[in-house]
This record gives structure tokens, C-alpha cells and sequence, in this order.
């Protein structure tokens, strides 16, 4: 049987022959949790304790009276404002939210992308961002959670596409030898398939597909129907 080597180098992996959309293009709005629990900066601790409970989120923002950000509290302020109230250090379970909160609040707005508030987060190393309106107020926040399955949701429908291609009728693949695998874009496809010119179109159909940054394959086929091609059998092999 020969091997997957649709340019006959000893190679699997093929860059995108054109321009990959970004993973992350979904929009914050659709991913975020709401509503946003919020607290107001004269919160006393105990009120601060309850809504980050409540939220089962790792921080609180902080807004103001017209419902803006001005900073956050993380569980973890709250956890060292106890620690300092039993040590007798003072700023400790007696602080308001204006006390303990990190400011400015780093924020993103609803119409931005995944991808937009993955490199926001990132270059501010926050892990959680609360999410604003066109007018600044707050709508939402946006876990670590949130954009994980937005990111793992680009996946599946790469992968979903994928899989559409290589089982249309007429592909000459195998089903159940067909094993196909996405994560952050890059594709990875196993499986038996007729002739050497099926896995060709196959593999320009998949690197043609939205999103899809790059490709590996582990195809194999019966005959090599390609100009030039040697019989089945007898064509060069090469690491699979």
C-alpha cells in the first residue's frame, strides 16, 4: 500500500495555501457570562464575599454609580484582607471594595472578538475581564471558561467541515478508517483512501477551509492514479 507523500517528500504536514481566517473571530458578546455580578466601592466585605460566591467567578468588578468599572476585587484580596483582619494589620475584613480593588478595571467591549480579548488579557496578564457597552457600562465578564469554549468551539466546526469533505460521496474514503483531529486550527487527518488523487483533492479541499492554519495527514491509498504514478504496491514508501 503506499504512502502519504502527495509531493513525494518524506513529509505529512502542509502549510494553508491561502489566508486562515484567525481562530476567535466570535464575538464577546456570545461568550460571555451575564449577568455580571457587581459591588460598588463603598461594599463592606461581607457583601463582597457574598457576590463573589454567588458569581462563581474568580473576581468581582468594582462600578460606579452609572454602572462603569473602575476596578476589580479578586477572591484572592479577599482571602489576604481576612488573613491581615486575624493578624491585627489593619485594611484587613473591615475594608470596602474602594479599599481592596485593583484599578483601573482592564476591560473589553461586547462587539470585540475572542481573539481581540485573548491578546487583551494577555498583554495585561489579567485572567478575567468584565465586558462594557458601547457606553462604558457593564454587561458581562469573560472567564479563562469562556474562552476556552470559544476557542474549542472554532475546533469542532473546522472539524465538523472536515469531516463533511472526506465522507462526501465519491471522496474514496474509508469511513471507518477515517480519524480526524483540529485544535487551534491545525488539522490532523488518518485513514485509507482509493487513489494517490483522492488524497490530493482531499488535502487542497481541507487546507481550503476556513480557519484551518495547517494540515498533517496520514493518508494511505490502494493505487496511485497520479501522471506518472507507479502501479499499487509499487510506489516509494515513506514514514506515515
Amino acid at each position: 500500500m503506499n504512502h502519504s507523500m502527495l509531493d513525494g517528500a518524506p513529509t505529512e504536514s502542509f502549510a494553508h495555501l491561502g489566508t486562515a481566517r484567525a481562530l476567535g473571530t466570535a464575538l464577546v458578546r456570545d461568550w460571555m457570562s451575564r449577568p455580571a455580578v457587581a459591588v460598588v466601592p463603598r461594599s463592606d466585605f461581607a457583601s463582597m464575599v457574598t457576590a463573589i460566591t454567588a458569581s462563581r467567578r474568580g473576581v468581582l468588578p468594582v462600578v460606579s454609580s452609572d454602572g462603569a468599572p473602575v476596578g476589580v476585587v479578586a477572591a484572592s484580596d479577599l482571602l489576604a484582607a481576612y488573613a491581615r483582619e486575624e493578624a491585627g494589620a489593619g485594611h484587613g475584613a473591615g475594608s470596602t471594595a474602594g479599599d481592596l480593588m485593583t484599578s483601573p478595571a482592564v476591560t473589553v467591549t461586547q462587539d470585540r472578538t475572542v481573539g481581540e480579548a485573548v491578546r487583551i488579557a494577555r498583554q495585561a496578564s489579567v485572567h478575567h475581564l468584565p465586558v462594557v457597552d458601547d457606553g462604558g457600562r457593564l454587561v458581562g465578564i469573560l472567564s479563562p471558561h469562556d474562552l476556552l469554549d470559544s476557542l474549542r468551539a472554532d475546533d469542532e466546526a473546522i472539524r465538523t467541515e472536515v469531516l463533511g469533505l472526506a465522507l462526501t460521496p465519491g471522496s474514496g474514503v474509508v469511513p471507518s478508517s477515517l480519524r480526524v483531529r483540529c485544535e487551534r486550527g491545525h488539522v490532523a487527518v488518518t485513514g485509507r483512501i482509493r487513489g494517490r488523487a483522492d488524497a490530493a483533492a482531499l488535502c487542497l479541499g481541507i487546507a481550503a477551509v476556513e480557519g484551518v492554519a495547517g494540515l498533517t495527514h496520514r493518508l494511505t491509498w490502494d493505487i496511485d492514479d497520479t501522471v506518472g504514478g507507479s502501479p499499487a504496491g509499487d510506489a516509494p514508501a515513506g514514514d506515515a
